[in-house]
């Protein structure tokens, strides 16, 4: 049975049918390596069905997925904290600090329709290749890597879906996030040992060195959100210093960078200060009201202090200048150079204030991380806890140029978890992992639940906490009511709009 909304319905062959999928040029251009061949203009019935196939197939898996991670990215920064779009037009296609994640079909935007077509492509690709006796080695060549990178690109799909969603649906009942980060985690083992099978290898269009690696550092990343410890430890162990695994694929004609289509477009995401604005509600999960300053809050002027310190015992971040700073801040802190964002003066839609906006991931060639060997290094330090936090701490700071942590106590677990909170902030800046981090920690990091106002522009905070599947997912798949919506999310979790 399909499972998949009306609009993701039109994007495969229905029994008898003969239909078409138009993929441009524009956004599947480019080839390296395994895909070193001309892609026709539209990928019909011949490229769907024939072994001829696979190749184009290989790259509208990746070009979907591109499009959807891209365009859900800019989504994170509003649930990370980093401000609001400075013109009307960001407002209206992203419309809020905390996004509310739908009620109508279109208000979730794009990135589920694409994510749901790169999960299509790939299910369907790999069972071509595996079961079709005429998908052989000798009609697709790269039968044994296209293996390995449809199963790949199947648990990065999972694995957003379970990481993000409230819950999901694959081919039959609602799943919790835990239920599918399940099946995340079975298709990138499935993926290993294909890749152990063929021999590791570069990824098409240069999105990673070694898919073997790409496949360990996914897997951690599905394994940490989890809950599986151990697990996230070992995989983040099998990805060197210095490995990057894009979304983004190689050359301009092919990659499609949505926070750079964004800025070309004139809109601008400004960043706030610290939260000392906040009148709401008390923290849900604790009853506690919230700090003033809010903890973990704030983007710019950044700083570090000379021993190392980025976060104090509050959870305020050492910054450089600005409100709630301390003399010892002003005078000793140095600017964190990670975290890249530039000022304006009568910015549009700011209402001729000086703003700061977010300076990275601004060009069409910028590569945007999915597998980032900073974090595996983080989720180590997490799970290692004490002097072995700081010392892989310290690796990045290194890496960086940056001071190194001497101040922090090993037998102190929260000054440790607050050292790690940060480090994650400012190491992925603008990456959209500090998102999970926020969610497993609901009782420290804020989401204003369809409370107040944003500083700026004055518009609404909306409810988003998790994300939900468009509206139509639910009325037209018949194992799905609209009352479904939510009710696979933890409490704390959870929409308040929905």
């Amino acid at each position: 049975m399909n499972t998949f909304p009306q609009r993701v319905r039109a994007d495969r062959r229905g029994a008898g049918a003969a239909v078409t999928l138009f993929v441009s040029l524009a956004v599947l251009g480019g080839c390296s390596d395994i895909l070193d061949v001309e892609l026709p203009a539209q990928l019909g019935d011949e490229a769907l069905e024939s072994p001829t196939g696979a190749e184009g197939q290989i790259n509208t898996i990746m070009a979907h997925f591109e499009a959807g991670h891209n365009e859900f990215l800019i989504q994170t920064w509003g649930r990370e904290g980093f401000g609001e779009p400075a013109t009307a037009q960001g407002t209206a296609r992203f419309p809020a600090y905390e996004y509310h994640p739908g009620a109508s079909t279109d208000a979730v935007g794009g990135y589920y329709n694409q994510m749901m077509k790169a999960k299509r492509f790939a299910f369907n690709l790999h069972d071509k290749l595996k079961n079709d006796p005429e998908w052989t080695a000798e009609a697709v060549p790269e039968r044994a890597q296209f293996l390995a990178i449809t199963s790949l690109y199947a648990g990065a799909v999972l694995g957003w879906m379970g990481s993000t969603l409230c819950e999901s649906v694959i081919d039959g009942p609602l799943l919790t996030s835990a239920q599918t980060l399940v099946l995340a985690d079975t298709w990138l083992t499935q993926s290993l040992a294909e890749i152990a099978s063929a021999g590791d290898f570069e990824m098409p269009y240069a999105a990673a060195s070694s898919a073997k690696t790409m496949a360990y550092g996914l897997r951690a990343q599905v394994r940490w959100m989890a809950g599986d410890a151990e697990g996230a430890r070992a995989d983040a162990e099998q990805v060197p210093s210095g490995f990057m695994a894009n979304v983004t694929r190689d050359g301009d004609a092919g990659r499609r960078n949505t926070a750079w289509l964004i800025s070309s477009f004139g809109v601008n995401m400004l960043m706030y200060d610290v939260i000392d604005f906040w009148d709401g509600p008390p923290n849900p999960v604790t009853g506690q009201p919230w700090p003033n300053p809010i903890p973990f809050t704030g983007w710019i002027n950044l700083g570090i202090l000379p021993d190392g310190r980025a976060v104090r015992e509050d959870g305020l971040p050492i910054r450089t200048q600005g409100p709630h700073t301390t003399a010892e801040e002003q005078a000793n802190a140095t600017r964190d150079t990670r975290v890249k964002h530039f000022t304006a003066e009568g910015r549009a839609g700011a209402g001729g204030a000086f703003v700061y906006i977010v300076d990275r991931y601004k060009k069409a060639d910028d590569d945007i991380p999915l597998v980032n060997w900073k974090e595996m290094v983080l989720i180590r330090a997490e799970v290692g806890g004490g002097q072995t936090a700081i010392d892989l701490v310290n690796e990045l700071r290194t890496a960086d140029g940056l001071p190194l942590v001497t101040y922090a106590d090993p037998s102190n677990a929260e000054q440790i978890s607050y050292m790690i909170f940060e480090e994650r902030r400012r190491a992925l800046f603008a990456e959209g992992r500090f998102f999970y981090t926020k969610l497993q920690n609901t009782d420290i990091m804020w989401f204003p639940r369809n409370v107040g106002k944003m500083k700026s522009l004055g518009n609404p905070f909306f409810g988003g906490v998790r994300f939900l599947m468009p509206q139509d997912e639910y009325e037209l798949n018949e194992n799905l009511t609209l009352e479904d919506r939510a009710t696979g999310c933890p409490e704390h979790q959870r929409p308040v709009q929905y």
